[in-house]
């Protein structure tokens, strides 16, 4: 049995005079959530990388490595821990407007990824934020300490609004640090892009936001 948790990120765009909502999802195995942490990081996937699903396309894959060698050195230092723990499936999440999933389970990660629709939409911008919202997932539950976690909370502005119960002033701790890590390893706080949970950037500033992972990269 898995504890689950999601995460609705809205996201405003003008498709055929409608508007689509998008949603990211984040779970994790009861085990993980019993232990308040994951297992320790071995050598072994510290020397690894990330491992896509047999038929990943080519062109998939440079989109996803190219997020991340877009990112802030202290943010690719990061996520180079925990790649060898992850592996990458691109394709429908299989849930209507989900375009992205992390799944957690005794330490390893499953991150489903929609990039045909986030292409479409969205492009590189809705690529990056979307690729590295769902790292952030990985690494807050593998290298980000608990004692860490309330600062990097105290910067993250509460938001305004509660649509649907999970945006803005109502988003759920796990989802508002995911979007602020992209944001804060993209440097792209995200204006005109209309992808997120209503959360403002983190402050006081991207940068002094994110020293503490910054350190923890060290």
């Amino acid at each position: 049995m898995r504890d689950s948790r999601r995460l609705i990120l809205p996201v405003i765009a003008v498709l055929v005079a409608g508007v689509l909502v998008a949603a990211l999802g984040a779970r994790r195995s009861a085990a993980d959530d019993a232990a308040g942490n994951a297992p320790a990081i071995t050598a072994a996937d510290r020397a690894a990388t990330f491992r896509f699903a047999p038929g990943t396309a080519e062109a998939d894959r440079a989109a996803v490595l190219a997020a991340v060698a877009d990112a802030r050195p202290p943010a690719q230092r990061l996520i180079g821990i925990v790649d060898g723990l992850t592996e990458v499936r691109v394709g429908s999440t299989g849930a209507a407007g989900v375009l992205g999933l992390t799944e957690a389970r005794r330490g390893r990660f499953t991150l489903t990824l929609d990039l045909r629709t986030v292409a479409r939409v969205y492009g590189r911008r809705g690529i990056d934020r979307v690729v590295l919202h769902e790292l952030g997932h990985v690494v807050d539950t593998a290298l980000v300490p608990p004692k860490t976690m309330p600062t990097l909370e105290a910067g993250i502005p509460t938001g305004y609004g509660c649509d649907g119960g999970d945006t803005g002033g109502c988003a759920a701790p796990p989802e508002r640090f995911a979007e602020s890590f992209a944001k804060w390893a993209t440097g792209d706080i995200g204006v005109d892009l209309y992808i997120g949970y209503k959360v403002p950037p983190p402050g006081p500033s991207l940068d002094a936001w994110g020293a503490p992972l910054a350190q923890l990269a060290r």
